[in-house]
């Protein structure tokens, strides 16, 4: 499947700031259930973009916007080929390997610790028995039973969680969206001794509905297959309509954007993904440049602004 996606992110203030510092994750991954096609960025104001590759394996892009300004837009268009499971992919519960999982390499240990908001809620110990996770012996039971239970015992709702609530919040409003179902079920694993890592990235749609916005996933790691991908928000077992970006311990490893600025003012985030299957590769994509984007900066002159004028008698002082 030949998937096209186009995320747009803006940010918006109601008065200027100055000085803002970007860090993206916006770039899909290449591995063995996917390839990454054509990938171009476009940031407005327009910046200069730079790239390098995070502990974990991911692609991040870094940019700065000095002169004073009240928006930030940041597109993202990809194309990628998704490959279809083989049948033994998708059934979990023929995967033999027993728990807990041996470290046979280091960096695993990394994936069995709770961190930031997968803590280790005691009320995990009655979710694993109501799943029958704590009964299993082996990997594919546990992976199976946490992909097709969690959702009878959260419900899908926006507007309860926000992106850094906790296991132990979600638990309390027994609902979240898909980043609070992957961290609980990353809780869940852990627990049972089975090295876990969140990803996020796009979910298609292939009922035509669209995605609006970036989903998240678990990927457990097996030693008779490497990484197995399951979707707890759908019960089921993440395959060719998934499109993953970044991989980390938790959703603070990979927000898709993250940043700091220099102002009092408040800032607004909308973000819209659109995804289509296509035929081919977007030509323009076949040699991605970033394209400018058109969003006014403020700088000296005529119509310079009270706090410019403030902002550069400050840095005068410093001297």
């Amino acid at each position: 499947m030949l998937l096209h996606i186009v995320h747009r992110t803006e940010l918006t203030y109601p008065s200027r700031i100055s000085e803002s510092v970007m860090e993206l994750r916006m770039t899909p991954r290449t591995d063995v259930h996917q390839t990454l096609r054509g990938f171009g960025l476009a940031v407005g104001p327009q910046a200069p973009l730079i790239e390098h590759v995070d502990w974990l394996g991911n692609r991040v892009h870094q940019f700065s916007v000095i002169a004073f300004h009240d928006a930030l837009v940041i597109v993202a268009e990809s194309c990628v080929e998704t490959h279809p499971l083989h049948p033994n992919e998708v059934e979990l519960q023929g995967v033999p390997d027993e728990l807990p999982v041996p470290l046979a390499d280091y960096r695993l240990s990394d994936f069995l610790c709770f961190h930031g908001p997968v803590n280790d809620d005691p009320r995990l110990a009655d979710l694993a028995r109501v799943l029958a996770i704590d009964r299993a012996s082996r990997v594919g039971d546990a992976l199976h039973r946490v992909a097709t239970g969690l959702m009878h015992e959260l419900a899908y709702q926006k507007g309860v969680t926000n992106t850094t609530t906790s296991v132990s919040r979600v638990l309390d409003a027994r609902a979240g969206v898909c980043q609070d179902f992957a961290h609980v079920a990353l809780a869940l694993l852990r627990r049972v001794g089975m090295p876990a890592r969140y990803v996020s990235g796009y979910l298609y749609r292939a009922d035509g509905e669209p995605e609006l916005e970036t989903h998240a996933w678990v990927e457990a790691f097996v030693p008779s297959r490497g990484w197995v991908a399951i979707d707890p928000t759908h019960s089921r077992v993440a395959g060719e309509q998934h499109v993953a970006v970044g991989v980390g311990r938790s959703f603070r490893d990979v927000p898709p954007n993250r940043g700091v600025y220099r102002g009092d003012s408040s800032e607004s985030i909308s973000a819209v993904v659109n995804i289509a299957e296509v035929g081919e590769v977007p030509k323009g994509l076949l040699a991605p440049r970033p394209v400018p984007i058109d969003v006014q900066t403020y700088a000296s002159g005529p119509a310079q602004h009270r706090e410019q004028l403030d902002y550069q008698q400050e840095q005068q002082q410093q001297q």
